[in-house]
């Protein structure tokens, strides 16, 4: 749901395969409601469909569960999809109606070169070259992080921020970004400790207004993870991801669907930790080491993560197969990383998560020839796309109708060069090589 951003790039596909020598496309498919597929159309896809209207130089995408964005090798941003909130950051077109199913561009961020965006259901974020944040959208928990009582911005505004950003996620209701001097920010709404500075019980008689005392209106440092070299921060629904350089993953907030990875501690003001360590995800594997993580995605409840060996492991909630571990694990919740089995193993896959489905990109070889180099394809080249969970409205995209618990190929993806992937609650989003 939500995706890695890094503002300090003009291009580096997170597959790592270099600048772009031809041209680019992107496909989407799953729920068409509310134009998030930007075909020009509402309808649901069951299969990878090409976006008509961008350009052929999109360099990243991104996706709020509602909401889609493309950004060009110029620094232009498109977005479309469900406009309500004001979450397109521009004005919708003739004949539209709170939704937009046409990519347009965000003509008030075109004089500032954006890097990449994303978003939630309400809010959206976008990053420029020389890391500032913007924020766009409707918020009544703070989550667009622009200062008391702001609840509305219809055109972006820039986040105030000490320092510049090299990723930013949203949840539902609050956002994280990783500043360029390494500490985290977080903001928005507090429930169950996601902020990771403010411990609001998540006892479900706390009375609301008591949680909205609790806001966060600006960003605000997480003391706690001073000191730690982070490489990706990630938000879940209600709960946030915070990956180490060291391989290390730290998750705080909602616990409900054991998509922390790890046991809950009682959390509230008086119960604050003295430091992160109990944050730490810490499965030992058979031969009693602590697992390395290289990249993580969280979805509405379940979390991916890919490790060190280039293997993927999830948990949280299963309830539809987005766990991806096939019939012989039936539970409703997963408590710890689990491996995720026939899939190949490699250390450059790409990961995304949706309410109630997961995605991959990946590929059997994990070492290309100097001749791919020489193209400019790099030596990680993504060729192979799974997805698995549930299969209504077409989110897993492989023409299916039924779910799937186990990692399943996208046949119209097979031999692509996938570059990026983004998902909604349940839409997605790949960024391909037009070759």
């Amino acid at each position: 749901m939500s995706v890695l951003l890094q503002a300090s790039r003009v291009f580096s596909a997170a597959a790592g395969s270099g600048p772009i020598k031809r041209g680019t496309i992107v496909l989407s498919w799953g729920t068409g409601q509310q134009g998030a597929l930007g075909t020009r159309s509402d309808s649901d896809q069951h299969e990878p469909e090409q976006i008509p209207d961008l350009p052929s130089n999109i360099v990243s995408v991104g996706a709020g569960h509602f909401s889609s964005f493309a950004v060009t090798a110029e620094g232009q941003l498109y977005a479309w999809g469900r406009n309500r909130e004001g979450q397109l950051g521009r004005a919708l077109g003739r004949g539209e109606f709170e939704c937009s199913a046409l990519p347009q561009s965000v003509d008030a961020l075109a004089k500032h070169h954006v890097t990449a965006a994303t978003g939630s259901g309400v809010s959206s974020f976008a990053v420029s070259r020389d890391g500032s944040l913007f924020a766009f959208g409707t918020s009544k928990r703070g989550q667009l992080g622009l200062g008391p009582d702001a609840l509305q911005a219809h055109v972006p505004q820039q986040v105030p921020l000490p320092t510049g950003v090299q990723q930013v996620s949203a949840g539902w209701g609050h956002a994280a970004a990783l500043l360029s001097d390494g500490t985290l920010y977080s903001w928005g709404w507090a429930a169950g400790g996601r902020l990771g500075h403010s411990f609001a019980a998540t006892d479900a008689d706390e009375e609301e207004q008591r949680l909205h005392e609790r806001r966060c209106w600006q960003p605000r440092r997480v003391e706690l993870l001073d000191g730690v070299r982070i490489r990706q921060v990630v938000c879940g629904f209600d709960h946030t991801l915070v990956l180490a350089e060291d391989g290390s993953l730290f998750s705080f907030g909602d616990n409900s669907l054991s998509q922390l990875g790890r046991a809950s501690q009682p959390q509230g003001e008086h119960l604050r930790p003295d430091c992160a360590s109990s944050w730490i995800v810490n499965p030992e594997t058979e031969c009693g080491r602590r697992i390395k993580f290289r990249r993580v995605a969280a979805g509405l409840g379940h979390c991916l993560g890919l490790l060190n060996d280039g293997s993927v492991v999830s948990w949280g909630w299963n309830s539809g197969g987005q766990l991806g571990l096939g019939q012989f694990v039936s539970d409703e919740c997963v408590l710890k990383p689990t491996p995720i089995y026939g899939i190949p193993t490699n250390r450059h896959a790409l990961l995304a998560a949706g309410r109630v489905h997961s995605v991959l990109a990946t590929d059997e070889i994990t070492d290309r020839s100097a001749a791919f180099e020489s193209q400019g394809l790099g030596k990680a080249v993504l060729t192979m796309c799974h997805s698995w969970g549930s299969a209504a409205n077409g989110r897993l995209g492989t023409g299916r109708f039924e779910e799937t618990s186990y990692p399943e190929m996208l046949p119209e993806l097979d031999g692509e060069q996938i570059l990026e992937l983004a998902c909604g609650l349940d839409h997605t989003l790949a960024l391909v090589r037009d070759l």
